[in-house]
């Protein structure tokens, strides 16, 4: 079900252009050293030492202080972001001031410092200036930070602008992939700054929020967005360096866990001036237009809770709370998959690319969508339509919804703190009573690699590894319960060759019995619960409770049998839509996926594919429909799944859930 998608192709294509490159070294004798890919033999240590103007003495002194450097000389796959000494002045003249020392070397830092420096600057995969795109890169540093990338333009001497690529929007990348046997360097002009402070407190500082950071101070959460670290988290240095080996669709996969479990948040914050346009000029004003929008959001509250405003149901403390998500987004192009799953996996034409988040405030959820191409293209919270225009068959008008600021347009805006980061937006957030119950009234389909905090806090969610085959583990993480340990659990790295609906997968490998959180409905009433069918041999017998008490969940329905692609279960009876039986007529085929949904279960989407054939033509990529009932806003589900097959080796790929509506499967659902 996955194949290698390995880097070694475009290694290989490197390589022969390097070679040309050195046939012809004469044509090239005047161009930049960094504007042209190059192969030498070279470990990064080497690339670093043998630099001819010895640009690098002082960050060489960091390494190995920090006992980095060994690894830089041994097999690997790296991207070094090299400091100059140049860059390390400066950095230790900022030092000096605030520490009132003298400081001019690595000598005159402690080790730790000298750690945070080389972990900053050294993520384990590589990444040419061609696999980098604006906002975070797929993988975090050795620091478990992510890195950014955003641009700038400059005055050069002729006067001319030129556009700059910048690391965490300060530091500039000066000379392009350096090619080396074990990755790659990119030269930086200065050392990249580590965040130190909270979100919170950098949200304080921040000069263009003052009525959002008032109303946030007077709500009460300072002492929530100030949560880092768990301490009590521990797992053995082996599961987290070395790995163990899962079996995912059928290929071994080397699990690296998550060395420590981190709390962090994104806020989504109005600018002052956004404020101001929507008439609201001071923390009063804000605090009568939340009034407004959540008396009619949650009328049976009345206005019980308007004065206490540390209450959750307090309108002010629920307009902040929808603008926190419990886990670390570093821009915006982050929030959804990564352009190139889009590029090869999505039918933009169907759907744009979409996931829904809880958030901080109890019981709430949010769509947020990419639009990939045209004016409009960008980032968006709770919109309706399919890129700039309507959803036909909803019947519905287009809804703008509201606009993440991209990574350039956040450039000189210090919105990133040890814990999280914030990021400007538009217009007016809000869980109001339109969005619930119109522009959420839709089929949710929500990544199951997007259901914990851990995954997207952690970097697990999107990662690339040009190796392919390895994820990241989790043990309990937030959200899950396990009722065993004998199991393993991990998020797959995102692949354009992963048959999956986002590249990535939860898989789940061993005697798996897990309970997950599912998250809110927008709305009371029926709703059906679908998951993801992948059945292929090596899977278990699966069943399912759902219930909003954790400790008495109902099952639903048999145990479904994940070794049975859906054309080999007759308790399905999938059929290809081309098939001689449906013959490609749409009233037999609407026919056959009533038939289908009458026997719990659906053909798989057509706005996303697997490379070459979209998932509806695909019988080991149906949904199973777990549930229909009738639940509540305002409570919290929880789903199980156990695995009922006396098999230790079984598999599980968990990929994706639904929550649709009524109003959405009982007329004219689509096949999106």
């Amino acid at each position: 079900m996955n194949t290698n998608n390995n880097r070694s192709g475009k290694l290989a294509s490197i390589l022969a252009v390097a070679g040309m490159l050195l046939l012809l070294g004469s044509c090239f004798d005047e161009q930049h050293p960094g504007t042209y890919y190059t192969f030498t033999g070279q470990t990064v240590a080497d690339f670093l030492e043998q630099d001819p103007q010895g640009r690098f003495s002082e960050f060489i002194k960091v390494l190995q202080k920090s006992q980095t450097w060994g690894e830089l000389d041994t097999y690997g796959e790296f991207t070094c972001f090299a400091p100059t000494n140049d860059a390390f002045a400066a950095h230790y003249a900022q030092l000096s001031e605030k520490e009132g020392r003298t400081i001019v070397s690595a000598e005159d830092i402690s080790k730790e410092d000298c750690d945070t420096i080389a972990w900053t600057h050294l993520i384990k995969t590589t990444y040419f200036m061609s696999d980098m795109v604006e906002g975070a890169l797929p993988s975090v540093n050795l620091l478990d930070r992510f890195l950014s990338l955003s641009y700038d333009s400059a005055a050069n001497e002729e006067g001319h602008y030129r556009l700059r690529n910048c690391i965490n929007k300060t530091t500039h990348i000066i000379e392009l992939d350096d090619t080396v046997e074990n990755g790659v360097v990119q030269v930086v002009d200065s050392v990249i700054k580590v965040a130190g402070e909270y979100v919170f407190d950098v949200l304080k500082e921040n000069s263009n929020s003052s009525i959002f950071f008032a109303a946030l101070n007077l709500v009460g959460l300072e002492d929530s967005l100030k949560r880092w670290k768990d301490e009590t988290y521990t797992i053995s240095y082996d599961s987290v360096y070395e790995g163990v080996i899962g079996q995912g669709g059928g290929s071994d996969y080397t699990v690296y866990y998550w060395g420590e479990r981190k709390t962090n948040f994104t806020v989504l914050v109005e600018p002052d001036s956004v404020m101001r346009k929507n008439g609201i000029n001071n923390l009063n004003d804000l605090i009568e237009y939340a009034n407004q929008v959540y008396h009619e959001s949650y009328p049976s509250d009345g206005t019980a809770y308007d004065t206490d405003y540390h209450d959750r149901r307090n309108p002010l403390n629920r307009f902040i709370s929808y603008h926190i998500l419990p886990f670390a987004v570093p821009s915006a192009s982050n929030f959804n998959i990564r352009r190139d799953i889009i590029d090869s996996r999505c039918i933009l034409s169907l759907l744009d690319p979409e996931d829904y988040f809880e958030t901080f405030m109890p019981h709430s959820i949010m769509r947020v969508s990419t639009v990939r191409n045209g004016d409009d293209a960008g980032v968006y919270i709770n919109r309706r339509g399919i890129g700039s225009s309507h959803e036909p068959e909803l019947g519905r008008p287009f809804e703008p919804g509201i606009r993440v600021y991209t990574a350039s347009e956040m450039s000189g805006v210090d919105s990133e703190g040890c814990n999280g980061y914030f990021h400007y937006i538009d217009n007016m957030l809000v869980y109001s009573k339109f969005v619930r119950e119109d522009i959420l009234n839709r089929r949710m389909r929500i990544d199951c690699c997007t259901l914990s905090p851990d995954f997207m806090t952690s970097g697990a969610r999107q990662a690339s590894n040009s190796s392919g085959y390895v994820g990241k583990g989790f043990k309990q993480p937030e959200r899950f319960h396990s009722f065993n340990e004998d199991y393993i659990m991990w998020v797959r790295v995102a692949s354009t060759a992963n048959w999956s609906y986002q590249g990535d997968g939860l898989d789940l490998q061993g005697n798996y019995d897990i309970m997950v959180k599912l998250p809110p409905v927008p709305f009371d009433g029926t709703w059906e619960l679908r998951l993801s069918y992948r059945g292929y041999e090596g899977c278990g017998v699966v069943q399912n409770y759902v219930g909003d008490d954790p400790n008495n969940l109902q099952p639903c329905g048999i145990p479904t049998d994940l070794r049975l692609s859906a054309d080999g279960n007759h308790n399905i009876g999938w059929v290809a839509d081309d098939s001689e039986e449906l013959g490609g007529d749409e009233e037999k085929i609407l026919a056959h996926d009533k038939a289908m949904h009458n026997r719990g279960y659906m053909k798989g989407p057509d706005s996303h594919s697997n490379g070459t054939d979209v998932f509806r033509k695909l019988s080991t990529m149906a949904r199973r429909i777990i549930t229909t009932d009738y639940f509540y806003a305002g409570k919290d589900y929880y789903l199980r799944m156990k695995l009922v097959l006396d098999n230790p080796k079984a598999e599980m790929n968990f990929d994706y859930m639904e929550w649709c509506p009524k109003s959405i499967y009982d007329f004219n659902e689509d096949k999106h």
